[in-house]
């Protein structure tokens, strides 16, 4: 039998918003080599950009947030924007004198989408940065975790990735398209609330290694198949309008993620 454990009523999708933008313009800088070096720290700048402005649109759509200054915001990325690791990367290997321009260490960290869209709205509660493939599910199950423990009352979940080749290379798998072809950069953010809001639930259940798999429980009341999280967990939750299980791709865990 599957142990499951669930994580209460959750919270609910009040408001959400997403974004594509075409990415060509940053590859060709790169292309340029040390000529685009100097065009690193502004293409990160239009990137947090893009950014700040999804998750006020999602924002807008859920009609606010009450006590924007206690508002938590969590976000999500597979590989981050990776341009200033790309800079580093390719100044590091130049003949001559070896130099790195400190101005790129101001957009190096992942966070730094995160901190700027905060401080822009006004976002003051605790915030965090996850990074990996799994990233966008334990974002929001963290997310769920703070309402339903009575921790936050509103969390803003919010996720981004915006490739460049020296990432998208080794990454067949990843968030990325075809080979030497510029993938689209995205953004989604959702606003989650305390549960008795409008808009569909969202409850986590949790199962432990050995355990089983704890999506099968949750699937089988909201009768609806199970699909496995990644990149662009957070669109496939803006969008959806049907019951939705999804469960957690990390390896010896089945937490579940229930919309409904």
């Amino acid at each position: 039998m599957t142990a499951t454990r669930s994580d209460g009523t959750g919270a609910r999708r009040a408001g959400a918003a997403a974004t594509e933008f075409d990415l060509t313009a940053h590859w060709r800088e790169r292309a340029r080599g040390r000529e685009g070096w100097d065009n690193a720290p502004a293409l990160v700048r239009d990137l947090s950009t893009r950014f700040t402005a999804t998750v006020a649109e999602a924002i807008e759509r859920a009609g606010g947030v009450p006590g924007r200054t206690e508002t938590e915001f969590v976000a999500a990325t597979w590989y981050g924007t990776s341009h200033v690791a790309e800079v580093m990367h390719e100044q590091l290997r130049e003949a001559g004198p070896k130099w790195l321009d400190p101005e790129q260490f101001l957009h190096y960290s992942p966070h730094a989408m995160v901190s700027a869209a905060a401080l822009d709205l006004g976002l003051g509660g605790a915030s965090a940065t996850l990074v990996g493939p799994d990233a966008e599910f334990q974002a929001v199950a963290h997310a769920v975790r703070r309402i339903r423990s009575g921790r936050a009352a509103t969390v803003v979940v919010a996720e981004y990735e915006a490739l460049t080749p020296f990432a998208a290379a080794p990454c067949p798998d990843g968030p990325g398209t075809a080979a030497g072809a510029p993938p689209e950069g995205r953004a989604t953010a959702l606003v989650l609330t305390a549960g008795g809001g409008r808009g569909p639930s969202l409850t986590v259940h949790r199962s432990g290694e050995g355990e089983g798999d704890g999506a099968d429980a949750p699937a089988g009341r909201a009768g609806t198949t199970v699909r496995t999280g990644g990149p662009g967990l957070l669109r496939l939750l803006a969008d959806a309008a049907e019951p939705l299980v999804v469960v957690s791709r990390a390896a010896g865990f089945r937490d579940a993620l229930v919309l409904g």
